[in-house]
C-alpha cells in the first residue's frame, strides 16, 4: 500500500511541477505562438502524471462498491492527456522556424479557407477521446417495451453494442501508433532542424530538447504505447517508473534549456525561479523521505506516535538546509546563469573588449556579427553616420543597399533624441507612416540610436529573432546598455579614423611637396649674356604656381610663370601637367604663341570648366639679345631698362583652358645689358598686409628700379622677397608667391657670367 502511496505521490509532484514550469512559460510571454505551444504542451504531459496519480489512487483507496467504477471513469477520461503528442509534434513544426507545410490550408475555395495543420493534427486525438468516451458509457442491454415491431430492435441494438465493444478494443490497441507516429515525426524535425542551425546557442537548444524529448518520448512509449500494441501487462511500478523518467526528462529538458541557453527568451527572474523551485523541490522530496523512514523507525523502536518528533526534524532541516541551501544557490548561479555562452554575458563581455577596439570596421564587425549570433535574429545592421554618409555592416540578413544607406542618412536623424530605443510596432514620433514603413521594408522591427553626447553617430538595426520571438524589455535594457558602450568606441575610432586620415594626407603633402620642389628647378641652365634666378612659397603644402627654364635645342632657352586657379594638391598636379606639356615641346615647337595654343587645347580638353591657368613664355637669345613672349592672361611682367624705362610684357591672348582653339598673339623685344625682367604671380602683387593694403606691382617696380646696378638676379629675388615680407609684418601670404628675375648682364662680366650660377630657392 505504502508502494502506491509514493508513486502517487511523486506522479502529484512532477505533475504539480510541470504545470508550475508550463505557466511560467506562458505567463513570460502569453502573446507568442512558441511559449503558448511549450505551455499547452506541458500542461497535456502534467495531465498525464496527475490523471495517473488519480487512477492509482483510486484503485487503492476507493471502497468495494467503487473500486470498479472509478478506475474505468478516470481512464476514460485521462486519454484527454493524449493530446501532449501532436502539441508536440505542433512544437516541433514551428521551432526554432515555422515549416512551410504548417502554412497551407486543409481545403481552400473561393468563398471559403478552412486552415489545416493544426486542424489535422489534433483531428484524430479529438475523435479518440469523444469514441473512446462515447463507446466506454454506451449500455448495450437496451431494454424497449416488447410491443409490436419493437420486440425486434433489441436484438439489433443488443448486436450493435458488441460490435462497437470490438471496435473500441481494437481502436485502444491501434490508437497507440498514431501517438508513436507523432513521436517519431517529432524526434525527426527536432534532429533535422538541429544539423541545418549554424548558430551555437540556437544549436545547443535544439540539441538539449531532442535528446530530452526523445528520451521522454521512448518513456513514455515503453509505458502505454508499445504494451497497448503488443498487450503486454506491465507492473504499476515499472509502468509508473517510466512515467516518472519520461515526465522527468521531457520538461527537464525544456527547463534546464530556458535556465542553461535562455530557450524563449525567458527573462532573468523567472529562470532563477525555475532554477530554485526545481531544487527546492528535490530538497523538499530528499526531506520527506528521510524524515517519513525516520518517523518510521522510531515510532517502531519507542511505540510513541510519529507526528511527536516531526517538529523537531523541522527545526532541524531549517538549521542544516540553510548553509547548504545559500552554498547550492551560489553553485548554481555560477554553472547555469553565469553561463559563458549566454547572451547576456556574451553581450556584457563584448561592451569590455570594444573598450580596446579602435579599428571602425573591426569595432562594427564585430559588434554585429555578436549581436546577431547571440540573440538569433534574422535581421542585424549597424549602421554609422559619417561626414562622407552612412556606412553599414550586417551580421544577418541581406547587406543595406547604397540605396537604403541614403535613405537612412536621412531618416535616422529624425529619431527623438531622447528616447533610447524605437519598437517599429509602436508608433514612432518624427517620422511618418511611409518612412515608418520604409524602416519595416529593411526587415528592421527595433532600432537602438547610437549617440555621443546628444548627437547622433549612428543606430542598431535589429529584426525578429529566428523563433520568431520578439525583444522582451529585458533585451531592449541590455541593448540599450551596450549601444552606449558602442556609441563611446565607435566615437573613439572615428576621432583615430580621422587623425589616420590626416596623418596619411600630411604625409601625401609632404611627399606631393618634395616631389614639386624637385621638379623646380633648384639650379639654372646658363643663359648667354644672361642670368636668371626664381623662387617660389605655396600658401599651403604644395601650390599651383610654376617656373621653369627649359633649353629650346638651338641654343635659345624658354623660360616661364604660370598660375592655376585654386590651391593645394588639385592645383599642383595641373601645374605639373602644364610643366610636361611645356618641356615636351620645347625642342620641337620654336614659337611660345604656338606652345600656349597647344597647351590651351590639352587643357582645354582634360580639365573641368572651373580649372584654368594664367601662364607667360617666352624665348630668350641671349646671343643675340633678343626676348619673343606670350602671355596668356598672367600678370604683365615688367621689363626694367637700365636707362629707368619701364615696359610691360601683355601681347597674348586668354586665359588657358577656357576656350577651345584660342589664337595668341606673339611680341618681341630687343635686350640691353644691364636690363631687368621681373615675372611674377598675383601673389606678389595682392599680398595684403595687417591694414589691407595690397603690395602692388608699383612697389615691386620701384624696389628692382632703386636697387645698385650690376646687382646679381638672385639678390634681386631675394631683396624683393625680404621687402615682401616685412610689408606683410610677419601675416602669412593667402596665395602663392613666385618670381623670376632675368638679368642682362654687362659686356666685361659676360664670360665671367657663363659660368655655372647658383642654386634657386624654393621657399616655403
Amino acid at each position: 500500500m505504502s508502494s502506491f502511496l509514493l508513486l502517487s505521490t511523486l506522479n502529484l509532484s512532477l505533475g504539480g511541477l510541470v504545470f508550475l514550469l508550463g505557466f511560467i512559460i506562458l505567463r513570460e510571454n502569453p502573446g507568442q505562438r512558441l511559449n503558448r505551444t511549450v505551455a499547452m504542451m506541458l500542461f497535456f504531459g502534467g495531465l498525464g502524471a496527475v490523471f495517473a496519480a488519480l487512477a492509482f489512487m483510486a484503485a487503492h483507496g476507493a471502497g468495494a462498491a467503487g473500486a470498479q467504477r472509478a478506475p474505468g471513469m478516470l481512464e476514460d477520461i485521462s486519454y484527454v492527456w493524449e493530446l501532449f503528442f501532436p502539441t508536440l509534434f505542433l512544437f516541433a513544426s514551428i521551432f526554432p522556424e515555422e515549416r512551410p507545410f504548417t502554412r497551407r490550408p486543409l481545403w481552400r475555395t473561393q468563398r471559403f479557407r478552412l486552415p489545416g495543420f493544426v486542424w489535422l493534427i489534433f483531428a484524430p486525438h479529438v475523435f479518440h477521446f469523444v469514441f473512446v468516451y462515447a463507446a466506454s458509457t454506451w449500455k448495450p442491454g437496451l431494454a424497449l417495451p416488447k410491443l409490436g415491431p419493437l420486440q425486434y430492435i433489441t436484438p439489433v441494438f443488443d448486436v450493435f453494442g458488441v460490435l462497437l465493444r470490438v471496435f473500441l478494443l481494437v481502436h485502444r490497441a491501434l490508437f497507440s501508433l498514431v501517438n508513436l507516429g507523432f513521436g517519431l515525426a517529432t524526434m525527426a524535425l527536432l534532429f533535422g532542424s538541429y544539423r541545418r542551425a549554424r548558430v551555437p546557442r540556437l544549436r545547443q537548444q535544439l540539441r538539449v530538447i531532442a535528446i530530452g524529448l526523445s528520451a521522454s518520448l521512448v518513456c513514455y512509449s515503453l509505458a502505454t504505447s508499445i504494451p497497448t500494441l503488443l498487450s503486454l501487462r506491465l507492473s504499476e511500478n515499472l509502468r509508473s517508473g517510466l512515467t516518472i523518467a519520461a515526465l522527468t526528462l521531457g520538461p527537464g529538458s525544456i527547463a534546464y534549456s530556458i535556465v542553461r541557453y535562455k530557450f524563449l527568451d525567458t527573462r532573468f527572474l523567472a529562470r532563477r525561479g525555475i532554477l530554485y523551485a526545481l531544487v527546492s523541490a528535490a530538497l523538499v522530496g530528499v526531506y520527506l523521505a528521510v524524515v517519513s523512514r525516520l518517523n518510521h523507525l522510531l515510532s517502531t523502536a519507542t511505540g510513541v506516535d510519529a507526528r511527536v518528533f516531526e517538529p523537531v526534524f523541522l527545526i532541524m532541516a531549517l538549521a542544516l538546509f540553510q548553509p547548504a541551501v545559500a552554498r547550492l544557490e551560489e553553485i548554481l548561479d555560477r554553472t547555469f546563469l553565469k553561463d559563458p555562452a549566454d547572451y547576456r554575458n556574451v553581450l556584457r563581455r563584448l561592451g569590455h573588449e570594444l573598450q580596446t577596439t579602435i579599428d571602425l570596421d573591426a569595432l562594427l564587425q564585430r559588434t554585429i556579427r555578436t549581436l546577431a549570433d547571440a540573440m538569433l535574429l534574422r535581421t542585424a545592421h549597424v549602421v554609422v553616420l559619417t561626414p562622407e554618409g552612412a556606412v553599414a555592416r550586417s551580421g544577418a540578413g541581406e547587406p543595406l543597399s547604397a540605396a537604403a544607406l541614403e535613405r537612412l542618412a536621412v531618416l535616422l536623424p529624425k529619431l527623438p533624441p531622447p528616447a533610447t530605443s524605437f519598437r517599429l510596432s509602436d508608433r514612432v514620433e518624427r517620422l511618418a507612416p511611409a518612412e515608418q514603413a520604409e524602416l519595416g521594408a529593411l526587415g528592421v522591427t527595433l532600432v537602438v540610436p547610437l549617440r555621443w553626447r546628444d548627437d547622433l553617430v549612428g543606430a542598431l538595426l535589429l529584426g525578429d529573432k529566428v523563433t520568431r520571438t520578439t525583444h522582451t524589455s529585458e533585451d531592449v535594457a541590455l541593448l540599450t546598455s551596450l549601444a552606449g558602450q558602442v556609441s563611446v568606441s565607435l566615437q573613439n575610432a572615428l576621432l583615430l579614423r580621422d587623425r589616420v586620415a590626416v596623418a596619411r594626407f600630411e604625409q601625401e603633402l609632404n611627399l606631393a611637396r618634395q616631389i614639386q620642389r624637385t621638379s623646380l628647378l633648384s639650379e639654372f641652365p646658363a643663359l648667354p649674356r644672361c642670368e636668371v634666378h626664381a623662387l617660389s612659397i605655396p600658401s599651403k603644402h604644395v601650390g599651383g604656381d610654376f617656373y621653369d627654364v627649359v633649353e629650346a635645342g638651338d641654343g635659345s632657352h624658354l623660360v616661364a610663370i604660370a598660375d592655376v586657379s585654386g590651391k593645394g594638391v588639385p592645383a599642383a598636379l595641373l601645374s605639373s601637367m602644364l610643366q610636361a606639356a611645356l618641356r615636351t615641346q620645347a625642342a620641337t615647337v620654336s614659337s611660345p604663341a604656338a606652345i600656349l595654343r597647344g597647351i590651351n587645347t590639352l587643357l582645354y580638353r582634360s580639365t573641368a570648366i572651373h580649372q584654368f591657368a594664367t601662364f607667360f613664355l617666352a624665348r630668350v637669345e641671349g646671343d643675340r639679345l633678343r626676348l619673343s613672349f606670350s602671355n596668356a592672361g598672367h600678370n604683365w611682367p615688367v621689363l626694367l631698362r637700365a636707362g629707368g624705362e619701364r615696359r610691360h610684357l601683355e601681347r597674348g591672348g586668354l586665359i588657358l583652358g577656357i576656350v577651345e582653339g584660342t589664337e595668341f598673339e606673339e611680341d618681341q623685344v630687343t635686350l640691353a645689358p644691364g636690363d631687368v625682367v621681373v615675372l611674377y604671380t598675383d601673389g606678389v602683387t595682392e599680398a595684403t598686409n595687417g591694414s589691407g593694403e595690397q603690395f602692388g606691382e608699383e612697389r615691386v617696380c620701384q624696389l628692382v628700379g632703386s636697387l645698385a646696378r650690376g646687382l646679381p638676379a638672385r639678390a634681386v629675388a631675394e631683396r624683393v622677397l625680404a621687402a615682401l615680407h616685412q610689408f606683410l609684418d610677419g601675416a602669412e601670404p593667402q596665395d602663392d608667391v613666385t618670381l623670376l628675375v632675368l638679368r642682362v648682364t654687362e659686356p666685361v662680366a659676360d664670360q665671367a657670367l657663363r659660368a655655372p650660377v647658383g642654386e634657386a630657392v624654393v621657399a616655403g
